[in-house]
C-alpha cells in the first residue's frame, strides 16, 4: 500500500513538472511572437511612412528671369566693349602725347665753316614710319635735299624747316643754319707740294666726324696715334697730313671704325687709301674674329677720296656717310 502511494506521488510530481514546462514554453513562444509582430508592425509603419512622403516639387524656371539675366549679361558685355574702346583711345592719346614730348631734330643751330660743308638733319624720338619734308628759306645760303642733307653755299644765315606727317602729327621743326666764313680772294693756283684743286677747300674733318657720330651709332672708338696707329695702320706715320683723325677700336668684337685724313701732298692720297684698304682686308680675312663683325667689315666698309681728303668708314649706314662726305666738296 505504501509503495502504491509512493508511485502515485511520483507520478503526480512528474505531471506537475510537465505542466509547468508546457506553460513556460507557450508563454515564451507567445512573447516571441508578440515581439516579432511588434517588429513587423514597426517595419510596416516605417514603410508606410516612407511611401506616404512625397518628393518635393522643384520650382519651374521663370522665363522672365532668364530674359532679365540675358539682358544684364548683354549690358555688361557692352560696358566691357566701351571700357576697352576708352582704354584704346586713351592709349593712342598717351602715345601721341609721348611723341609730342620726345620728338625733336638732331640739330637746331649749326654753323658751317666753308662752302660745301654739310650735315644731315634727322627727326628723332618718333616711333613708326613718318614722312619728312625739308625746305630752306634761302637757297642762296644753303640747300637741303629730300634726305635732309644741308649743304653750305655762301656766307649768311638761313633756316631749314622740317614738316613731319604721321600718326599724331603733323610736327613742325626748324634749324638755324649759319654759313660763316670769309670769301678767299686769292687765285688758288696751286702749290709746289702737288696739291690738286680739290684740296683748296677748307673742310673741318673733326666737325664732320662729330656730326656723323651724333647721327649714327658707332662702337666705342678711340684716337689711334703714335705706336698704336702704326700697329693698326702700318705706314700712316710716314704720311705728311694736315688733318688726321683715325678713330679705331682695340676690342676683339670690332664692329666698325671711322678714319678721316687730309694729306699735305696729293701724291699720298693713293697711299693712304691703300693703307685703309689693307686694314679692311685684314679684318675681313680673320682679324674680325666673330661672324657678325666679319660680315660688317665685308659688306659695310668704304674707302673714298675727294681731292686731298680720304675717308674710311665701316658702318651699316656707310653709303649715307659717304654721301655726306662727298657733299662737303660740292
Amino acid at each position: 500500500m505504501k509503495k502504491l502511494l509512493v508511485v502515485l506521488l511520483v507520478l503526480a510530481m512528474l505531471l506537475s513538472i510537465s505542466a509547468c514546462k508546457g506553460t513556460g514554453n507557450n508563454d515564451q513562444t507567445n512573447d516571441q511572437n508578440e515581439n516579432n509582430q511588434t517588429v513587423n508592425d514597426a517595419g510596416n509603419n516605417e514603410q508606410n511612412d516612407t511611401d506616404d512622403v512625397e518628393e518635393p516639387e522643384l520650382p519651374e524656371e521663370d522665363a522672365d528671369s532668364d530674359d532679365s539675366q540675358q539682358a544684364e549679361d548683354d549690358a555688361d558685355s557692352a560696358d566691357d566693349k566701351d571700357d576697352a574702346a576708352d582704354a584704346e583711345d586713351t592709349g593712342d592719346k598717351d602715345d601721341t602725347d609721348k611723341d609730342q614730348e620726345t620728338a625733336h631734330l638732331s640739330h637746331t643751330d649749326v654753323t658751317l665753316k666753308a662752302a660745301g660743308n654739310s650735315f644731315t638733319l634727322k627727326v628723332k624720338g618718333l616711333e613708326g614710319t613718318y614722312a619728312a619734308t625739308y625746305t630752306v628759306k634761302d637757297s642762296a645760303i644753303a640747300t637741303v635735299n629730300e634726305k635732309g642733307v644741308v649743304t653750305a653755299v655762301a656766307p649768311g644765315t638761313t633756316t631749314v624747316s622740317v614738316q613731319v606727317e604721321g600718326e599724331g602729327g603733323p610736327y613742325n621743326f626748324s634749324c638755324i643754319v649759319r654759313c660763316n666764313w670769309k670769301e678767299d680772294s686769292n687765285s688758288g693756283s696751286g702749290s709746289d707740294s702737288g696739291e690738286n684743286s680739290g684740296s683748296t677747300a677748307s673742310v673741318d674733318l673733326t666737325a664732320f666726324y662729330n656730326d656723323m657720330i651724333s647721327q649714327y651709332e658707332f662702337p666705342a672708338l678711340q684716337a689711334f696715334t703714335g705706336d698704336v696707329l702704326e700697329s693698326y695702320y702700318a705706314g700712316m706715320g710716314d704720311i705728311a697730313t694736315k688733318q688726321c683723325l683715325v678713330m679705331g677700336s682695340q676690342m676683339t668684337m670690332n664692329n666698325g671704325e671711322f678714319c678721316l685724313v687730309e694729306v699735305s701732298d696729293s701724291k699720298d692720297v693713293d697711299t693712304v687709301k691703300s693703307i685703309f684698304q689693307s686694314r679692311i682686308d685684314y679684318m675681313v680675312n680673320g682679324g674680325a674674329w666673330y661672324p657678325a663683325p666679319t660680315e660688317q667689315w665685308t659688306n659695310n666698309s668704304r674707302v673714298v677720296s675727294n681731292g686731298n681728303f680720304v675717308m674710311m668708314v665701316v658702318h651699316e649706314n656707310c653709303d649715307d656717310i659717304v654721301e655726306a662726305f662727298n657733299g662737303l666738296f660740292k
